[in-house]
């Protein structure tokens, strides 16, 4: 009686053995290649995953400054810009603000006194100038 074991035992015969082998290896070595370039893979995946994550802690950070700051600051009113844009609206300066365009204001009209000062001594030169010239 035969083993049921042999009676399932195939024979091929393989007329280029080493160019089976070759083939083989060759296929072994594009599916390493492959598994190679998938970690590769996963491993930029898990960097991309790592930096969302850190991108997202920048973000709540960055959104917790911001409420902050505008706690801040103070509040300013809303009003129409005068350019004719009738759905465009502008903040309204604060309070510091407009003292500090105050003080600009007076600075410059300082400015413009000694301007004014320097025309009238200007017109006076002149004014001399052709009554020496009427002289001479």
């Amino acid at each position: 009686m035969e083993k049921k074991e042999d009676r399932d035992k195939l024979f091929v015969e393989v007329n280029q053995p080493s160019e089976v082998r070759r083939n083989v290896l060759e296929s072994l070595k594009e599916v390493i290649e492959s598994l190679e370039r998938f970690e590769k893979f996963k491993e930029a995946r898990h960097v991309k995953i790592e930096n969302i994550n850190m991108l997202g802690e920048i973000m709540k950070e960055i959104s917790k400054i911001s409420s902050s700051l505008r706690q801040s600051l103070p509040e300013m009113k809303l009003g129409a810009i005068k350019s004719g844009a009738p759905n465009i609206v502008k903040k309204k300066m604060p309070l510091v603000a407009e003292k500090e365009k105050a003080e600009d204001k007076t600075k410059e009209t300082e400015e413009k006194k000694p301007d004014a000062e320097l025309q009238k001594l200007e017109a006076e030169l002149n004014a001399i100038e052709a009554k020496l010239g009427s002289l001479g």
